[in-house]
């Protein structure tokens, strides 16, 4: 395997990798340029080696412990080159296929969070005072009990059952606020820009730092920036089905699906232009990803062009090739 090759890459091949990364992340690539980036990994067994490593970084980041992580996938790389890459992945913020490494350019908190799930894993925790959690794909959260009872959320998505046998004030906290449940179920989803919050039963208050606050009912759902709460709206019924492995869509644009698929799967998925706004209804199961898109190529005027298990395009049926 990879990880026991103790052959060190070129520089120069190393670099070669790093642009087509560059290249392939910062537009949408036509056949021509696929066939060119084929051609360049099948040239010279280090291009292959190199591209490899790089999709390997992220499965690193989900096997080892964070403290040792550097040190593991930085040995196989020499000194000149580690510096050289790291410089151009760092400046540029940019992130691998294998997942988009830098972990999406998520803060330090979240690469030593206590509980996190890998990209397509799920996890179930049950705490001391009886609530319960279910973290999903790329998820991570920290659990402090002091004053009061916090779960601090720092990316992804997470359900909970609130547990009755601590008296303290149970507080779930992110970046953009904090949700105190009142003897509830409920889900929160984290994004760069806003939390999502969906009460499945109970109630949950959300409060911001600047001094809004609101109270959402059971069978309600509502998204908050750090500043500002919006409109509330009755809750995706088919949002929970996450946890029994489960993508229910109805009359969902494909691009919006693929965007949920994409974060149960390493690498990257394209969406068409043409094929953005076209909606999709059924079941997709999120434990084998690429079965979903294949249920999409069989029933939608679509075609599923996989270059890589890492770079997936969908084109219309009738595109040319």
């Amino acid at each position: 395997m990879l990880q026991n090759s103790g052959q060190k890459l070129d520089q120069q091949v190393l670099a070669q990798a790093v642009d087509w990364l560059l290249r392939l992340q910062s537009e949408a690539p036509t056949s021509s340029t696929l066939e060119a980036f084929a051609q360049w990994q099948a040239s010279h067994p280090q291009h292959a080696e190199a591209w490899s490593r790089l999709a390997q970084i992220q499965q690193t980041f989900g096997q080892v412990q964070r403290k040792d992580l550097a040190k593991q996938v930085l040995a196989r790389i020499d000194h000149a080159s580690r510096r050289n890459a790291l410089k151009k992945l760092g400046t540029l913020g940019i992130v691998l296929p294998g997942a988009w490494l830098a972990y999406r350019a998520l803060p330090l908190q979240r690469w030593r969070a206590e509980y996190q799930t890998a990209v397509g894993e799920q996890k179930h925790l049950q705490l001391n005072d009886g609530t319960r959690l279910v973290l999903n794909t790329d998820s991570a959260v920290d659990i402090q009990y002091h004053e009061q009872r916090q779960i601090l959320l720092h990316h992804g998505e997470v359900w909970l059952e609130t547990g009755h046998q601590d008296n303290r004030t149970l507080v779930v906290v992110t970046p953009h606020g904090q949700l105190v449940p009142l003897g509830t179920r409920f889900n929160v989803k984290l994004s760069s820009a806003r939390t999502t919050l969906a009460v499945e039963e109970g109630a949950v208050r959300i409060e911001l730092a600047n001094g809004q606050g609101t109270v959402v009912q059971a069978g309600h759902q509502r998204a908050f920036s750090s500043n500002a709460i919006e409109q509330v709206s009755a809750a995706d019924q088919s949002a929970g089905y996450w946890q029994q492995g489960m993508l229910l869509a109805q009359d969902m644009p494909l691009n919006d699906l693929l965007k949920e698929l994409a974060r149960y799967r390493h690498g990257v998925i394209r969406c068409h232009p043409d094929l953005k706004r076209m909606t999709v209804s059924g079941a997709f199961p999120l434990k084998d990803t690429d079965a979903a898109l294949d249920l999409l190529q069989k029933t939608l005027p679509v075609r599923v062009i996989a270059p890589s298990p890492y770079w997936i395009m969908i084109e219309p049926a009738n595109a040319a090739g």
